[in-house]
């Protein structure tokens, strides 16, 4: 999670209480008395600083349906697609992965890249959508409802307190994501060359069901993460710009947490 500084002059040291002459000793006497502050620009004094809009949750809320949005339309173009094209899915993947790694490394978050990878997400979820739909009929809106609760659940947990991020909480849920992606391309590797797969990642057994559920619960503690993002950045007065960050982290959460629950309820439903 990027640090928040805040934008208001008061939390801050330095510049506090610059561009005015200070006042004199208590005591003393000058003619007409200490006179107001001229206005900002005069000589001496600097330009007045630009005002720069401060984060809301309704700057949140609606800069996530902008994104989800995005998501939803070009999912809707996956899901046309999907029969006559198998491998555009794991491009999309992968593009999508490569641009998150981007987004999250840059120090100021760029809307553009954000709406970009929504629409690769979008894409890639589709397609993986319309091919667990056609193995098993009425499994996509079982997934749908099941992420809904799952995050219904989380913000729950979150505002009663009795969930809170930590940094070892952010550890483990990094650790394991990337642990996933990596057991993915190791999957697919071994799907290419071999026509196998790796059985614990796709096989009904109960160590595979386990496997499922562990990484469900874990995908879960994702949005505990975005919520502590979001109230800390809204409290600290972060810049406006920040709801694209947190529409990012939203979405990653809600992707992860839906095609985890794909794969547990194709595993039991095998």
């Amino acid at each position: 999670m990027a640090e928040l500084r805040s934008s208001n002059p008061a939390f801050t040291r330095t510049g506090f209480g610059q561009g005015r002459p200070p006042a004199p000793p208590e005591g003393s006497w000058q003619p007409g008395g200490w006179p107001p502050a001229p206005p900002p620009g005069q000589p001496g004094y600097p330009p007045p600083a630009p005002v720069r809009e401060r984060l809301t949750y309704d700057d949140v809320i609606m800069h996530t349906l902008g994104v989800f949005a995005v998501m939803l339309v070009l999912a809707g173009l996956g899901w046309y697609i999907a029969p006559d094209s198998p491998g555009l899915a794991i491009g999309a993947f992968v593009a999508a992965l490569a641009l998150s790694f981007v987004i999250s490394m840059r120090e100021r978050i760029s809307p553009p890249l954000v709406v970009v990878f929504a629409g690769l997400e979008g894409l890639a979820v589709g397609i993986v959508s319309r091919y667990y739909e056609t193995a098993f009929s009425g499994i996509v809106l079982q997934a749908l409802l099941g992420t809904a609760l799952v995050f219904v659940v989380m913000l729950v947990a979150y505002r009663s307190r009795r969930l809170r991020a930590t940094p070892r909480m952010a550890r483990i849920v990094m650790g394991t994501l990337l642990a996933v992606v990596l057991l993915g391309f190791v999957d697919l590797g071994i799907r290419i060359f071999t026509g196998s797969h790796l059985p614990v990642i796709n096989d009904p057994s109960p160590l595979g069901i386990l496997f499922s559920i562990v990484v469900l619960a874990v995908a879960s503690l994702q949005f505990i993460l975005d919520f502590d993002y979001i109230e800390r950045a809204v409290a600290s007065g972060a810049p406006r710009e920040e709801a694209w960050r947190a529409a990012f982290g939203l979405l990653v959460g809600f992707v992860w947490v839906y095609l985890e629950l794909l794969r547990l309820l194709s595993k039991l439903r095998q």
